[in-house]
């Protein structure tokens, strides 16, 4: 009798126990309505099941202002074979866009638009629209285009600089032409390095992105647009997982300039540079010698010169295997990574315009002495293979969707 007693009580603690367990951790019995759908009130707040989903809630959101983007290629030239081989239809192309203004102002990637002779936009109701383009910019591979709409649902810009690796984002745009496709994933890097203008900062995710996504939304859990969907690196032309995005700190400045002035002015120094911590891996890297401490070291690409002929860089005197140690006294990192007390060039000739000067301190090559060197910034040719870039340390080539 006594072990039968013993096990009830012991089976009633266990049942009290659990009872608490599963109020303390899943709250009350109210909470769980949202399973079944139903709204709930708790603490005085009406909770739906939708809001219970924040990726539901901003999908929706998104997708009300992101937009398809259908594109005809200018006609190639006609030659003396059309006659007989008949000549080329013009290339078709698709990508992706953003609404960024109630009155059809919208932002996409450069190579989206920039050879379109004709430029059609389809809202997310269906709507189809002919764009004109407003303007575009190479070098940091954002164009905006407009249409004769009014009241449109628009995204609002974050702040990029607030971006943590570990953040969850979507990215909403037409994938091989599936149009207003949702991923999900999160910020997987930020400030990569993949050459170009906005090359040091580039933000990396794993959303998926493929062919059709350019200049779609890489947005926050907020509805709000973290970045512009620009590349992936692929050895396949699709999605591995390692997709990049343009910050909006910097779509938001570049797609103001291109609405207002229809071009943008960049300051340009004309200079290809390394990492030093590339060189600490080998003996020398043509010809130059390992050294350490911040800064990097001046070399060329390929076939492209470290530097550029006729550049801000060369009329101030810098040579292939000089050392750049510090710009406006401000220590530059040896890994291309702006970090707390270091900077790196491009951060800050990006926020300087063409007639401003920069002081430089660098490591002669041939004298291995270092010295003040000041540059006065050109205006960024179009030529897009003279910009300041840095050699891509990955073998993993990036390729625009």
């Amino acid at each position: 009798m006594k072990k039968f007693v013993s096990y009830v009580v012991v089976f009633v603690l266990g049942f009290l126990v659990c009872a608490w367990s599963i109020h303390h951790f899943y709250g009350s019995p109210s909470s769980f309505a949202l399973q079944s759908g139903g709204p709930v009130t708790h603490s005085g707040l009406t909770i739906t099941k939708e809001q219970n989903n924040p990726i539901r809630v901003a999908a929706k959101e998104v997708s009300k202002y992101v937009v398809n983007i259908d594109t005809i290629g200018k006609a190639a030239p006609e030659t003396p074979f059309d006659f007989f081989f008949g000549r080329p239809e013009p290339r078709k192309g698709q990508g992706s866009g953003v609404v960024f203004t109630p009155d059809g102002y919208i932002v996409t990637n450069n190579h989206v638009v920039q050879n379109a002779s004709q430029i059609t936009v389809t809202l997310s109701g269906g709507e189809r629209h002919n764009a004109k383009l407003i303007g575009r910019d190479s070098k940091t591979d954002l164009a905006v285009v407009k249409i004769d709409a009014k009241n449109l649902p628009y995204g609002k810009f974050a702040d990029s600089s607030t971006a943590q690796v570990g953040d969850w984002v979507i990215a909403v745009g037409s994938p091989l032409g599936f149009e207003w496709t949702v991923t999900v994933g999160v910020i997987s890097a930020l400030g990569r390095n993949l050459g170009g203008a906005v090359s040091e900062r580039l933000i990396q995710t794993d959303a998926s992105i493929n062919p059709g996504n350019s200049g779609g939304a890489l947005a926050d859990l907020d509805g709000k647009v973290i970045g512009i969907n620009n590349m992936i690196a692929s050895t396949s032309g699709g999605s591995v997982g390692i997709g990049f995005a343009i910050p909006s700190n910097i779509v938001s400045r570049i797609a103001d300039k291109l609405k207002t002035e229809g071009k943008v002015a960049h300051a340009w120094i004309g200079v290809r540079y390394l990492p030093l911590n590339v060189l600490r891996e080998s003996s020398a890297v043509r010809g130059v010698p390992i050294i350490g401490g911040d800064g990097v070291v001046i070399i060329s690409q390929g076939n492209l010169p470290g530097v550029a002929q006729g550049s801000p860089a060369e009329r101030a005197g810098l040579r292939e295997g000089d050392v750049i140690r510090k710009i406006n006294d401000k220590p530059i990192s040896p890994d291309m990574k702006a970090t707390k007390g270091k900077v790196t060039i491009g951060e800050v000739i990006d926020k300087m315009k063409p007639g401003d000067r920069v002081t430089l301190d660098v490591l002669k090559a041939e004298t291995g002495k270092t010295k003040k060197v000041t540059v006065t910034l050109g205006d960024m040719p179009l030529d897009s293979s003279d910009p300041q870039t840095q050699q891509r340390q990955s073998p993993r080539l990036p390729f625009s969707p």
